[in-house]
């Protein structure tokens, strides 16, 4: 037995099987795949100065690296360590965000 009382979990923005959460996340899946589908019609033919298939390993890597911390994170919070699942959850967003500044923002 815990000899002190654990702090009280935040209940959920939205509740299982809530309707706006199932509308948010159609919303916003749709709005991603329209702009998507009209991006790869745009072509720029711009002179950077150098190789830009580099940023192609770049992304592997990246890639790589935050589905290896997705399935320590899904293993993490099976076995119960719930501060653990959560480190590793933080450190995949912020690789992605990473990656996202690395690739589209510069």
């Amino acid at each position: 037995m815990i000899p002190y009382d654990l702090p009280k979990l935040p209940s959920p923005f939205f509740k299982q099987n809530d309707r706006t959460a199932k509308l948010l996340i159609w919303s916003v899946s749709i709005i991603v795949f329209i702009a998507i589908a009209f991006l790869t019609k745009v072509k720029l033919n711009v002179d950077i100065g150098f190789d830009p298939h580099i940023f192609a390993a770049i992304n592997a890597m990246i890639n790589s690296i935050v589905a290896i911390l997705l399935v320590a994170a899904l293993l993490a919070v099976k076995s119960k360590k719930y501060f653990l699942h959560k480190k590793l959850m933080i450190a995949a967003i912020i690789l992605s965000i990473f990656f996202y500044f690395l690739m589209y923002a510069i």
